[in-house]
């Protein structure tokens, strides 16, 4: 065996590159500005439509933001949870279009009586 031995490079060092412009380019995706709802306004059943009306009318008699408000539904065990929140940057997209502390919770039962509102979940 020679003295002065020449050894192939190694790929480490291009296989820990690659490795790093994988999770470099991973974290900007995650990190970019993107909302968590598509751009297209939601679809309402009749029976949600008139649940939101309910939940925006108690929002018009306690706060003075309702009129730029925007609500989300979902049935939660046996009460309707619609969630007013309050926009204060409409030309924002997503959840950037809110604050965290403008929004109301309003739950009610199937007879449209609003049995709980407030800001807390």
């Amino acid at each position: 065996m020679p003295l002065f031995a020449v050894r192939p490079p190694s790929l480490l060092p291009r296989r820990l590159a690659l490795l790093s412009l994988v999770a470099l380019f991973s974290l900007a995706a995650g990190c970019s500005d993107k909302s968590d709802k598509s751009g297209d306004p939601p679809k309402f059943t009749d029976k949600e439509k008139w649940v939101i009306e309910i939940a925006r009318r108690a929002v018009a008699q306690n706060e003075d933001w309702e009129p730029r408000a925007e609500y989300r539904i979902k049935r939660d065990n046996n009460l309707w949870h619609v969630t007013a929140w309050r926009v204060e940057h409409p030309e924002a997209k997503g959840n950037m279009r809110y604050v965290p502390w403008g929004h109301r919770e309003v739950y009610l039962d199937d007879a449209g009586k609003v049995v709980r509102y407030g800001s807390k979940r």
